[in-house]
């Protein structure tokens, strides 16, 4: 078994001969196989992985200048693992060792120990900030300290941002709502020239009166014909 093993980090060492960068998933293989996932354990364990917690994950080739393998490539992969993945998101409160061991168990699918060529107590000593008494690892004083200010300097701009808008806003409910463009509306009843209207008290039309003969009774003794 310890033969095939040796085989597989060899066959993998051979792929990234002449290379300078490869994506993790090309050379270990989908990671939803057995097989996939046990190349992408002996990629984490035998060689260096750049951006290693993302989907973008590239491991460095023979020809990158920064090339290394074996325990080395597997502390570097562990100290970006736990710096990304555990010590950053946890600040000042730290990361149990149980924790960090569990984490590192599920990518690297071997013991600390016989990965990393140390114990993990020891490494995390010698790596980052140690709390004999908790048990707890903290990322050094000086990334956190770097990471705050970071923080801050996007919460600055963040707040501008805000600010901006706001003001933006109560110009625009000062503004008074414009009327809309003044326009007749259409008559209700449309008019017909060849439909007079008629009178309330005879129910004629005015050309229909002027054609009825005039009754003479009711005229006065003055009036004439």
């Amino acid at each position: 078994m310890a033969r095939n093993k040796k085989q597989e980090i060899a066959s993998l060492r051979r792929e990234l001969a002449g290379e300078v960068l490869m994506p993790l998933n090309r050379l270990a293989g989908d990671s939803g196989t057995d097989d996939g996932e046990r190349r992408q354990q002996l990629v984490w364990q035998n060689f260096r992985i750049k951006d290693c917690t993302t989907a973008n994950a590239m491991v460095l080739g023979t020809e990158h200048p920064e090339f290394i393998e074996g325990h080395e490539a597997a502390a570097a992969n562990t100290v970006e693992l736990f710096e990304i993945m555990e010590l950053y998101p946890a600040g000042v409160a730290g990361v149990s060792l149980d924790r960090l061991a569990q984490v590192h168990g599920h990518y690297f699918g071997s013991g600390f120990e016989k990965t990393v060529g140390k114990k993990l107590r020891q490494f995390c000593i010698e790596k980052f900030e140690y709390d004999d008494r908790t048990r707890k690892v903290k990322a050094s004083q000086k990334v956190l300290n770097a990471m705050r200010k970071v923080e801050a300097r996007d919460l600055v701009v963040e707040e501008k941002e805000h600010f901006k808008k706001f003001k933006h806003a109560q110009v625009q409910e000062r503004e008074p709502v414009k009327p809309p463009p003044f326009a007749l509306a259409a008559p209700a009843v449309h008019f017909d020239a060849d439909h007079r209207p008629r009178y309330a008290t005879t129910k004629m039309t005015p050309d229909e009166l002027e054609e009825r003969p005039m009754n003479a009774k009711g005229l006065g003794k003055g009036d004439m014909f």
